[in-house]
């Protein structure tokens, strides 16, 4: 049998962080992440220790811009095949300057493999426990037993995975306004839900949602347009009051709707089959308030002129 690894996790401004053995020798802190197509490894790390890691250097700057945050630039990266605590990368890690920010290693779970497939992994994350699990095939829980199974699909071109749900918002006045969507399993947004407000669709459904708009600040001060709607409801089930939702008004090549964040995952001991593209969860568990600390990120003030309606509907 195939013995269960497991990591302690810390939260530390919304995020989650693991200690971590990179290349079975290097202690690192890692960042969860899968809301970005490569993992990344700060640059300092990887020249203290040239004999461990395989520098290509690359023939231009390949540029990374985060949704929300600081941009990265790498000139170096490494082939296929990081070690990170029992995982494998299967695609190239990039070499950039993180400057501290965020750790040693962004380190996207779905371009990671468990165990010696040449495939993505298998991942147990309970948040309000504070573990990561990284499990082989054998134990994966069986059907039934009270695990709701939820579908995901892989975009080819980032690794990103979407979970498919129903996605609704009910505004102060009772106004309730749905559609499906398909949303980016992102362990890397420290929020509920963050919503790709320049694709036409989404626009269109917030602007149905009459939800006034307000201008919201992340942890380094970057100014973004938020809602908060009185309730936002994913799949008809799970319910959520009084949480900003985040309007990415850049234009990035992402797949889906919109990134799920964290403080969805946190009420659950989620099981992400990267390799089946299935997610799981046990019956809704209960986080006692305040087990888990808050995102760093505040609401403002109200910008009435980007309030919209629709006398249509």
């Amino acid at each position: 049998a195939h013995a269960q690894r497991s990591l302690p996790l810390m939260r530390d401004g919304g995020h989650l962080y693991a200690e971590v053995l990179l290349q079975d020798s290097i202690p690192a802190r890692a960042m969860l992440e899968s809301g970005i197509a490569f993992p990344l490894i700060d640059s300092a790390l990887v020249w203290s220790h040239p004999d461990l890691f395989r520098l290509e250097k690359l023939d231009s700057a390949v540029r990374f811009r985060m949704a929300v945050g600081a941009n990265y630039a790498a000139r170096y990266k490494l082939a296929p095949g990081l070690s990170v605590s029992g995982s494998r990368s299967l695609c190239d890690t990039y070499v950039v300057d993180m400057g501290g920010r965020k750790g040693d290693l962004l380190w996207p779970l779905n371009r990671f493999t468990t165990d010696s497939a040449a495939t993505p992994g298998i991942f147990g994350l309970d948040i309000a426990r504070g573990r990561l699990e990284l499990l082989a095939e054998e134990e994966l829980p069986g059907e039934g037993g009270g695990w709701t199974a939820w579908d995901m699909t892989r975009d080819e071109r980032s690794g990103m995975y979407c979970l498919q749900s129903s996605l609704a918002f009910v505004n102060d006045r009772g106004r309730r306004v749905a559609e499906p969507a398909e949303l980016v399993v992102d362990l890397g947004n420290a929020m509920l839900l963050a919503l790709f407000a320049y694709k036409p669709e989404v626009k269109k459904f917030v602007s149905r949602s009459r939800i006034q708009e307000l201008e919201g600040r992340t942890s380094a001060g970057k100014r973004l347009p938020v809602i908060r709607p009185a309730e936002v409801i994913f799949m008809d089930a799970y319910t959520f009051r009084g949480q900003p939702v985040l309007l990415l008004e850049n234009r990035m090549r992402l797949p889906g709707h919109g990134f799920l964040g964290i403080r969805f995952f946190e009420r659950f001991r989620v099981i992400f089959d990267f390799r089946r593209s299935r997610s799981r969860c046990p019956p809704l568990i209960r986080v006692p308030p305040g087990r888990i600390a808050p995102g760093r990120f505040r609401v403002l003030r109200t910008r009435p002129d980007s309030c919209v309606s629709n006398p249509d509907n």
